[in-house]
């Protein structure tokens, strides 16, 4: 018997045999399925690779094409307003030739990529224009774009093929158009522009190693190109191009993408090409694609490793399942420790997470909930929602469910009432899920009571500054593209009076006669260009006293280069204008002194003074008589500025011309003072020179910015001046080859002090938070505060573990104690951080994500300590 009942070989290894064979036959699967995944994901990234080289490449070639046509139709809109003026002035009867020489001169220093402008007779004698002088006249009957212009019809400009210029031998693009008089051809007026000025403006653009700008004529012949990295030069007016380009341009002539090696160089790219508007040439970007699929080779790699050690733990987890057989238990135990661990994630989860039933009652909850609410699991379990809804009732929410569906979700605002009846904010994201025929509503709630408090401090801050703004001694205002004022601080608006201004003011019609023309002109070239020469003109508005203001202005743009609007600052100088007024009138009458009570007035002889007026004394904070004798260059504060002053004076005053500038002055105090100065040649030896002291005006633009760019509570910089500087040191960092960390730092605790001890307290306890980071970090680091208990450290440059030194540093220092006015016992607080490594990366808004993700690993792993990379280093 005892022989029968014992198990045979065989039957104790078939299950064993069975088992290893399913084991088996799943990781045989397991790595078929994970090959498969690996080649679809590459697949599908490759093709993502390819989309965005493609909507790059068309993004650089919209922008290049649009400045380059914006580039040409200056050169178009120049050239017809000269041929207006030219009909105007009576070209060939009253015009001499130095009018006209002159007329072109002018126009030509608006063209800043034109290498000549010169006006032809009706035979293609080129006789006006920058020429050479004793060269002999040159002819240029025979050019195509001559022909052209003498039997044109039509009024679109003439645009030539790639030429040798005739008369400075370099390699050009000729734009013209025909001058005609009574219906009579009466010559070509034209500019050359060279060739390689094209891959000038391509400069501005961030290409890669051997990415590639080219621009050809409509018929593929080769004008410029621009190709970092790359050595081959291509020869002006080619045509070889790739069979490729040829078969596209056939189907898609205007706009189009392809990839193909290049004829020139033979480097494979992703090219988007585009049809400059107007006119015949064709802009090319191409993309290196062996630079840019680098990313994809290092993410094949990546994904290849991580499916062979996920087939290789496969493996082992299925040597385990195989010795450990069919122990059922154990399953079923580590299933019921992995709800336990669900549950437990569920109560100690950061955000306010919460379930309610059809009725409106809670079911379950995180404690993070009922600490929100002041409250404990117990006394929350099961009650209505409108329990703790401050603003909606037990009919109202049973109205709100009823209508509630499987699959609906929703983002609101809300306001809870705590157990002790204060009302909060809260952000509150709900999903409704029908489970098993029951449906439940997840909801998950924080509390935005600090943040919206912090949106009414910065609202007040930007009240602040509106004030400001609207109270410097210097006027403010903006023009759109048609002139109209956009918008003016209060300054302005006191000086124009009682007159109404809306957007279809013209600013042209506040002044008279040549201070019109002259702002006209100024307004032109600032639409042109990023800024205009700074003017002085003469506001004249009805019903208001007038004045003599100096215009500074700058352009805005958009995206793709367009004029928005303008950004124009405007300082009253009627004073100066007056004192300068007097002082010429003494001079006529050959008055030997000048005084003034409202500008510094100085004589020199040489650099010796040789005469002051009593202002100048008050200005600088100087005795009578003090500055009788004195070299000139001890005024100065600075020797550099005496230097500068002193060369561009000597040439301006040599000429014939005024001298104007700002400059710093010596004040007796030792302070250094801002002072507008302008001077006049009385004789080969004697200047005169007045001064005005702008020191408030400076102070005030000063203040302005820094305003716009710090924390009001801490000074330190805000997030706007965070961006920027992390952004230059992204670019420096991949310039130079090193590293730079992102830290994103929360203090722990800090609530609970501005809770107890009230919001001075905790404003108090970050502004001395805020000096012991900016006394931890080092000189080239930035620490900014954006937003409550937050703030952001840029290091820089950082190499392996540099960055720990300094965050050690920081959390030592952190924990310090600090003594508030509030509190008889001093206060603690933790600081976690996040850090992310810029690693080559350029992008900021990533890195900032990053280590905000990283920091709240850090505050979810116990607080007070360092999180990288998901992985915390406690800090002792």
């Amino acid at each position: 018997m005892a022989e029968n009942s014992a198990p045979t070989p065989g039957r104790a290894e078939h299950p064993g045999r069975r088992l290893g064979a399913l084991l088996t036959g799943a990781n045989a699967l397991l790595a078929a399925l994970l090959c498969g995944l690996v080649l679809w994901v590459l697949s599908s990234s490759r093709q993502n690779h390819e989309e965005r080289a493609r909507t790059t490449a068309e993004s650089l070639v919209a922008i290049t094409g649009a400045n380059v046509g914006s580039e040409l139709g200056l050169i178009d809109a120049v050239l017809r307003m000269t041929l207006d003026d030219l009909l105007r002035s009576g070209f060939g009867a009253r015009a001499t030739d130095d009018d006209i020489q002159r007329l072109l001169g002018e126009r030509r220093s608006l063209l800043v990529g034109a290498e000549g402008f010169r006006l032809a007779d009706e035979k293609g004698a080129v006789r006006w224009g920058n020429l050479e002088a004793g060269a002999p006249v040159a002819d240029i009957s025979h050019r195509g774009f001559f022909q052209q212009a003498r039997q044109a019809t039509s009024g679109d400009p003439i645009v030539s093929r790639p030429v040798v210029s005739q008369i400075s031998g370099n390699w050009v693009i000729v734009i013209a158009r025909p001058l005609v008089m009574d219906g009579r051809f009466a010559g070509v007026l034209y500019a050359s522009i060279r060739v390689d000025h094209f891959a000038q403006l391509f400069h501005r653009y961030d290409l890669g190693d051997r990415d590639a700008i080219t621009l050809r004529m409509r018929d593929l012949r080769f004008v410029a190109w621009l190709s970092p990295g790359n050595e081959v030069r291509v020869e002006i007016g080619s045509t070889q191009v790739s069979d490729e380009l040829r078969a596209v341009l056939a189907t898609k002539p205007s706009s189009g993408v392809y990839t193909a090696v290049s004829a020139a160089d033979g480097v494979e790219r992703t090219v988007a090409y585009r049809e400059v508007q107007g006119w015949p040439f064709i802009v090319f970007a191409g993309l290196n694609n062996q630079r840019f699929f680098q990313p994809l080779a290092q993410e094949a790699r990546a994904l290849s490793l991580m499916a062979g050690l996920t087939w290789l733990l496969s493996c082992a987890a299925g040597i385990v399942v195989y010795r450990l057989g069919l122990r059922e238990l154990g399953t079923l135990r580590a299933l019921g420790a992995q709800s336990r661990r669900t549950q437990i994630l569920l109560r100690v989860a950061g955000d306010g997470i919460h379930i309610i039933d059809r009725q409106g009652h809670l079911v379950e909850m995180s404690d993070s909930f009922a600490q929100m609410h002041r409250s404990s699991r117990e006394g929350l379990q099961g009650t209505h929602v409108s329990t703790w809804d401050a603003n909606q009732n037990e009919a109202a929410i049973r109205t709100w469910l009823a209508k509630v569906g499987d699959g609906d979700r929703q983002r609101v605002e809300v306001q809870h009432r705590r157990a002790d009846g204060q009302v909060i904010d809260v952000d509150l994201h709900w999903h409704a899920v029908d489970i098993d025929g029951q449906l439940l509503i997840f909801g998950s709630a924080r509390d935005i009571t600090d943040r919206k408090r912090l949106l009414q401090s910065l609202e007040e801050s930007a009240a602040r500054i509106r004030d400001l703004y609207d109270h410097t001694p210097c006027g403010y205002f903006s023009l759109d593209a048609e002139g109209c004022v956009v918008h003016i601080n209060a300054t302005l608006q006191q000086w124009l009076g009682s007159m109404p201004l809306d957007s279809h003011t013209r600013f042209g019609e506040l002044l008279q006669g040549e201070h019109r023309q002259r702002f006209h002109n100024h307004f032109l070239m600032l639409t042109l260009q990023e800024r205009a020469p700074e003017i002085e003109v003469e506001l004249a508005p009805p019903g208001a006293a007038r004045r003599f203001v100096r215009i500074n202005a700058t352009a805005v743009r958009d995206g793709q280069g367009n004029f928005l609007m303008s950004r124009t600052v405007a300082v009253d100088v009627t004073a100066q204008h007056e004192a300068l007024r007097q002082v010429q009138a003494l001079l006529h009458e050959q008055s030997a002194m000048l005084n003034s009570d409202i500008v510094g007035m100085l004589k020199l002889r040489g650099r010796t003074i040789t005469w002051k007026n009593a202002a100048m004394e008050r200005m600088l904070g100087r005795r009578p008589d003090e500055l009788e004798g004195v070299d000139v260059q001890t005024l100065y504060a600075r020797g550099e500025d005496y230097r500068h002053v002193e060369e561009a004076a000597a040439l301006r005053l040599g000429q014939g011309q005024n001298f104007r500038t700002d400059v710093r002055l010596q004040h007796g105090s030792g302070d250094a003072i801002w002072v507008d100065l302008s001077g006049v040649r009385l004789s080969d030896s004697e200047t005169f020179w007045m001064a005005v002291d702008i020191s408030a005006a400076k102070r005030a633009h000063a203040q302005i910015t820094h305003v716009a760019f710090h924390d009001a509570l801490t000074q330190l910089p805000n997030r706007l001046l965070l961006l920027d500087r992390l952004r230059q040191a992204l670019a420096a960092a991949q310039r130079a080859g090193h590293g730079v960390a992102v830290c994103f730092a929360d203090l722990d605790g800090f609530k609970a002090v501005n809770d107890q001890l009230g919001h001075d307290a905790g404003d108090q306890l970050l502004v001395e938070l805020a000096r012991r980071i900016s006394g931890s970090i080092r000189a080239s680091d930035t620490a900014a505060r954006i937003g409550g208990d937050e703030f952001v450290l840029v290091l820089t440059p950082v190499a392996g573990d540099e960055w720990r030194a300094v965050l050690e540093r920081l959390m030592q220092a952190a924990c310090e104690p600090v003594h508030l006015p509030a509190s008889v016992a001093p206060v603690r607080v933790g600081m976690s951080i996040g850090v992310a490594l810029s690693r080559g990366r350029l992008d900021a808004q990533e890195l900032l994500a990053e280590a905000d993700e990283a920091m709240l690993q850090a505050k979810r792993s116990g607080k007070h300590r360092v999180q990288l990379a998901q992985v915390a280093h406690p800090l002792s």
